[in-house]
């Protein structure tokens, strides 16, 4: 059978829509092609804002984790400075108590040593006053002896202090420094100066 159009150009358009409507019904490949292009671009798109989303979660925990650290840190900082000043009032105390110990056995050597002191003491002798330093003890004293004796009386003190094994045990050496006379209301007296060298342990 055959149709013939007779209507004028104008109204032949829409003839053609329908031509046009079958030939994309025809070429369904277009429609999907266009389809998965469109389907591509949307998964992108989300994609993008997950991965945006959680890298921005991801920024917030790590930096609550810092300031997490930091609060840590600061206490600690705390913690550590007073154990520091523990440590150093501990040490303080722990070298006093050293000392006080060693002084306290010192006292107790130096006690037996004067005690010899003043037992081998000649009459007519007398210490003015007894100095110990690091390593050595000096002695300074005064002599007076109506018969002239004097070096006699100092020499019999040097002797009885080092065969004294108690008080020479700890000097290596004890020996006269100086002597030096004076008079004093028509008296001469001799200043004399003695000088012990402590042994080294």
């Amino acid at each position: 059978m055959v149709e013939i159009n007779l209507l004028p150009e104008e109204l032949k358009i829409k003839t053609k829509g329908k031509n046009s409507e079958q030939a994309i019904v025809k070429n369904p490949l277009g429609m999907i092609q266009d389809q998965v292009f469109i389907y591509a671009i949307v998964a992108t798109l989300t994609v993008f804002i997950l991965a945006h989303f959680y890298f921005a979660v991801l920024l917030v925990s790590k930096n609550g984790k810092l300031v997490s650290l930091n609060r840590k840190w600061l206490d600690s900082s705390v913690q550590k400075k007073s154990l520091d000043e523990f440590n150093q009032e501990f040490s303080t105390v722990s070298q006093d108590a050293g000392l006080i110990g060693q002084l306290s056995r010192q006292r107790m050597l130096w006690a037996q040593k004067l005690n010899e002191l003043s037992l081998y003491l000649p009459s007519g002798i007398w210490f003015n006053s007894i100095v110990f330093n690091t390593d050595t003890l000096t002695i300074n004293g005064s002599v007076i002896s109506l018969q002239k004796e004097e070096v006699v009386l100092i020499n019999r003190l040097l002797e009885s202090l080092k065969t004294a094994s108690e008080f020479s045990k700890d000097f290596s050496g004890f020996e006269l420094s100086s002597v030096q006379k004076r008079n004093l209301g028509g008296y001469d007296i001799s200043d004399f100066v003695l000088v012990g060298s402590l042994k080294v342990k």
